[in-house]
């Protein structure tokens, strides 16, 4: 009798642990529904604000714009974009930098934004936010007019050795004029720099009325003289051959170390919490491989790019170093 009691004891003991055991499991599920819940994004209700820091037409509008329209069209969310213009992109580049971190304001961002510490436009760089992805990527260029007498860098390099060529470039102290520079270390020579006061687009005009012997932008802001055979690029400044123009060499095939690009992707506040973060570059990137945003980057001249998170930060600051001291070596810096 006493043996049967104990069983019995026993059987309870166990079934009175299986009930607890099965309590905690299914409050630990409804604690982890819970957290499901909150990295929810986009949330049905919501807007997602993607702020470009430039004006309408630009590259980096296009970009959010597109980006943010196949995301719609996939269904993935409501995506409105507003352009904050001023101060060289910090503007609006800070009012993401001080937004809520709940991934609905994301911001158009640019390698670039490097310069603008050590040029003295802004107190940000890259850590203030923390990069998503980048998309697209701009290269630095020499590029010539078609009926110039040099029809590669080898003929080119030749005349600017036995004398100082006049080189059109972007604005003082931004990234084509960087990209000029850079060449000039690479390569000894030594050209008469001229930066154009509102960017690379007026150096393709000065180029195209004979006022210079060339100019070193990105391709894009020479697009239609390109595309309608009146210039012709000499070289690229970047790792690999451009998808546009897979005929033109890079710099580094020529045997000079010059990677000169800026980058654009999306950020976000620095204390969003990486599982939205992980939401936001999925979507991002999915619409990145959309026929509709590729299409545009080969119109455009532009090219299509993939880096994650860590990547991006990572190439952000190689950048920060590299303009560091190109700005000091130019006596541009002011920080």
């Amino acid at each position: 009798m006493k043996k049967q009691a104990r069983i019995k004891q026993l059987i309870v003991c166990l079934l009175a642990s299986c009930l607890i055991i099965s309590i905690l499991l299914t409050g630990c599920g409804s604690v982890n529904d819970g957290k499901a819940k909150q990295v929810e994004w986009p949330q049905k209700e919501k807007v997602v604000k993607v702020i470009v820091p430039y004006g309408t037409g630009g590259g980096a509008d296009q970009v959010g714009r597109i980006l943010s329209g196949v995301l719609e069209k996939k269904g993935i969310g409501k995506f409105v974009v507003e352009n904050k213009v001023g101060g060289t992109g910090s503007i609006g580049l800070m009012d993401v930098m001080k937004s809520n971190p709940d991934g609905y304001t994301l911001g158009i961002l640019p390698s670039n934004i490097s310069i603008f510490k050590v040029a003295g436009v802004a107190p940000i760089t890259y850590k203030d936010f923390k990069p998503v992805i980048a998309v697209n990527y701009d290269a630095c260029a020499l590029i010539v007019r078609a009926d110039s007498e040099w029809k590669n860098f080898d003929d080119f390099k030749k005349t600017a050795s036995n004398k100082e060529l006049n080189i059109a470039t972007g604005s003082a102290g931004g990234i084509w004029h960087l990209g000029a520079i850079k060449l000039q270390q690479a390569t000894g020579l030594k050209f008469n720099m001229i930066p154009m006061t509102t960017g690379g687009a007026p150096a393709a005009t000065t180029l195209m009325g004979k006022h210079v012997d060339g100019i070193i932008v990105a391709p894009n802001e020479a697009a239609s003289q390109i595309k309608s055979g009146e210039f012709k690029i000499l070289g690229i400044m970047a790792p690999e051959r451009s998808q546009n123009f897979k005929d033109v060499p890079t710099f580094k095939e020529l045997g000079y170390d010059v990677d000169i690009r800026s980058l654009r992707g999306i950020a976000v506040p620095k204390d969003t919490p990486d599982a939205i973060v992980k939401k936001i570059h999925d979507a991002f990137k999915e619409a990145a491989n959309d026929q509709q945003y590729l299409d545009y980057m080969k119109t455009s001249l532009s090219n299509a790019t993939y880096m994650n998170s860590e990547e991006y930060a990572k190439y952000c600051e190689k950048e920060l170093e590299q303009y560091t001291k190109l700005m000091k070596d130019a006596g541009l810096a002011k920080n």
